[in-house]
């Protein structure tokens, strides 16, 4: 009688058929990892260009046009140290800021303070006046280094209102709305844009702005 002996080849195929399976899932698994990783790395480049322009925007970069950086006078109290505007004919109701910006028009470094106000008026329209503040002086009592727009000056009315301000270099251009002899006061029409540039001493008006 002839034994049948078990093939050897039985297990072995097995054994490969499983190792191929496994093969195959480990690769299928790589594959997913492989199509998630970039869009993983994308978000985090995202979040991490997020930080990088909180960091960089606002009050956070030192002479850059429009931002206190690291001059003393950031948060100074404008309305209780600015003086040189009579709020007398307005009641003495004190001094209303309107805008500030910051910028290192004389190259020292360190912003210096353009800051624009009136006089607090219940009735009308009051002047406007502009003045330039040392940005390394004191917050407490800083030093003014120019008057770019005065209240005094009442052409046609309260005088004109500044609209916006903006720097180049060493000059800052301000654009006022201006009235002409027909506007009434809520009603500024004339558009004016007046340019100063420093001049090493003092701020210097361009002719015929």
């Amino acid at each position: 009688m002839t034994r049948s002996v078990p093939s050897a080849r039985r297990p072995l195929g097995r054994s490969l058929l499983l190792c191929l399976s496994v093969l195959l899932a480990l690769l299928a698994t790589l594959l997913v990892a492989g199509c998630g990783g970039p869009e993983e790395g994308g978000d985090a480049q995202g979040k991490d260009h997020s930080r990088t322009t909180e960091a960089t925007g606002g009050k956070g970069s030192p002479g850059e046009p429009g931002s206190p950086g690291a001059t003393p006078l950031a948060d100074t109290d404008w309305a209780t140290v600015i003086d040189g505007i009579d709020c007398t004919g307005a009641g003495n109701e004190g001094v209303e800021i309107l805008d500030t910006r910051f910028a290192d028009v004389r190259g020292t470094g360190v912003p210096d303070a353009f800051v624009w106000f009136t006089c607090r008026h219940q009735a009308s329209t009051y002047p406007q006046q502009l003045e330039v503040y040392d940005g390394s002086s004191s917050p407490d009592a800083p030093r003014r280094i120019g008057v770019l727009l005065s209240a005094e000056e009442k052409a046609n009315g309260p005088g004109p209102r500044v609209g916006a301000v903006s720097f180049s270099g060493k000059s800052v251009t301000i654009d006022l709305a201006a009235y002409t002899p027909d506007d009434p006061f809520c009603c500024p029409s004339l558009r004016v844009e007046r340019t100063f540039t420093w001049n090493g001493k003092s701020f210097e008006r361009k002719p015929g702005k």
